[in-house]
């Protein structure tokens, strides 16, 4: 099976300065276009994508329906490819004003400790597992899975055990499966460490 992971592009929070996560925020004009030029480059390759699916939440709601447009295949959501719920009572909040109304949270939330009402390393993790699991007996020849930057950095430290540095608003990354065994096929807007 091929999969095509598509990360979303810019969104209201990222603009704003606000914690995003399993915060529904809109793509922005840019986002749009973002994905516009993310969905050309998609046409483009020598592939016949069988369904989309998608992160249920805005952003890549959107995206995924932006890809449709182009392509002009199906969209379903899929819960598992939701973004990790990394910042908690934090989600949403401008980080100006979280600082002052949970000045704790915040600081660990940047020294990387568990922040009230989050989700952990350990259970992402578990759900990425689960949703490849899912979409591995679905049976297609090859999908698209729009989702989020965090999702797609747990596929590859648990499935290809890489590491990502960096994933581009818009990035995405065809992978192949064959035997349990993921290879890339090709990607861009990704950066590995």
């Amino acid at each position: 099976m091929k999969i095509l992971f598509v990360r979303h592009g810019e969104s209201v929070d990222d603009i704003e300065d606000r914690y995003g996560g399993w915060a529904d925020f809109d793509l922005t004009e840019n986002g749009k276009r973002q994905v516009t030029e993310t969905a050309d480059k998609i046409s483009s390759l020598d592939e016949r994508f069988e369904i989309i699916l998608s992160s249920p939440l805005k952003r890549a709601v959107q995206a995924a329906e932006i890809i449709s447009n182009k392509l002009d295949i199906k969209v379903e959501i899929f819960e598992y490819l939701k973004e990790r719920n990394l910042n908690g009572i934090l989600t949403g909040l401008i980080k100006s004003e979280a600082k002052k109304k949970y000045p704790d949270q915040v600081r660990k939330h940047e020294n990387y400790e568990y922040v009230d009402a989050s989700e952990r390393a350990e259970d992402m993790n578990s759900r990425v597992r689960n949703a490849i699991d899912i979409l591995l007996k679905k049976k297609l020849n090859s999908l698209i899975a729009v989702t989020h930057g965090l999702f797609l950095t747990a596929f590859f430290k648990e499935m290809m055990n890489i590491n990502i540095s960096k994933v581009s608003d818009g990035g995405y990354v065809l992978v192949e499966e064959k035997y349990g065994k993921f290879d890339i096929i090709k990607e861009d807007g990704i950066v590995y460490e």
